[in-house]
């Protein structure tokens, strides 16, 4: 059974229709890139996946359990499902350590020793274990990213969805997001991500997908898939983005 799944999906705002019979299914472990122009669909889908946007149309599992369903406890579901927003949102008033350990104390109630040792080992996860007790506006754009990540690693997820989250960081702290988000790649993390950064969806998804006017337009194994389009749509696209 696959891990997400999926199944003609639409979503409408008013008579606008952002995601047209969408179906996608992502196995435990695997890396999908989204790719597309802005207005596409693609950060629709990311929030239709734990249940953020509501649909009209079609459903979407996470797990076995319907999201759509209206039975379904979306508070619980996403602790099993991280998700990281392009904006950082961390809360400024709140040391690194109190960010990543809020969640677990009032969710999981766990004590705030074992809470601190969990901060310490999944900043360790992304490089900042140094920075542990120093406040958001301290940190470097990059780093806030990161440590945002980390947050989201403090609940355990299953799921990592991912949301343009280097877009808003200067070009030369992309990397340092980037290359977090490999080593997440290595330990077995199911992702999905929103990314204009095509050199990485290369390198590290293990598929690509590419929307275009609300529906998957072109999906595939990423190399085969960025190095040979098979649609002019996907081809216009790339020869915009990588020049």
């Amino acid at each position: 059974m696959p891990l997400v799944d999926l199944k003609d999906v639409v979503k409408r705002y008013g008579t606008n229709t952002v995601l047209n019979g969408v179906s996608l299914s992502v196995e435990k472990g695997e890396i999908i890139a989204i790719i597309g122009r802005s207005g596409s669909g693609k950060s629709t889908m990311l929030r239709c996946v734990n249940g953020l946007e509501p649909i009209q149309g079609g459903t979407v599992a996470f797990d076995g359990t319907i999201v759509n369903d209206p039975g379904t406890d979306l508070r619980k579901l996403r602790q099993h499902v991280g998700i990281v927003f392009q904006s950082f949102n961390l809360f400024p008033h709140l040391s690194v350590e109190k960010n990543i350990t809020l969640a677990p104390k009032v969710v999981k109630g766990m004590a705030p020793a074992e809470a601190r040792r969990l901060a310490e080992t999944v900043l360790r996860k992304v490089g900042l274990a140094e920075k542990i007790d120093a406040w958001p506006d301290q940190l470097s754009g990059g780093q806030q990213q990161r440590v945002a990540i980390a947050r989201s690693l403090a609940m355990s997820p299953q799921l990592m969805l991912f949301d343009e989250i280097t877009s808003a960081l200067d070009p030369e702290l992309v990397g340092e997001v980037l290359k977090t988000l490999e080593e997440m790649a290595r330990e077995g993390m199911t992702m999905m991500l929103v990314t204009h950064e095509i050199g990485f969806a290369r390198k590290v998804a293990d598929r690509v997908v590419f929307m275009h006017h609300g529906k998957i337009w072109e999906e595939g194994p990423a190399a085969a898939t960025l190095g040979a389009p098979r649609t002019p749509e996907l081809e216009t696209f790339l020869s915009a983005v990588l020049h």
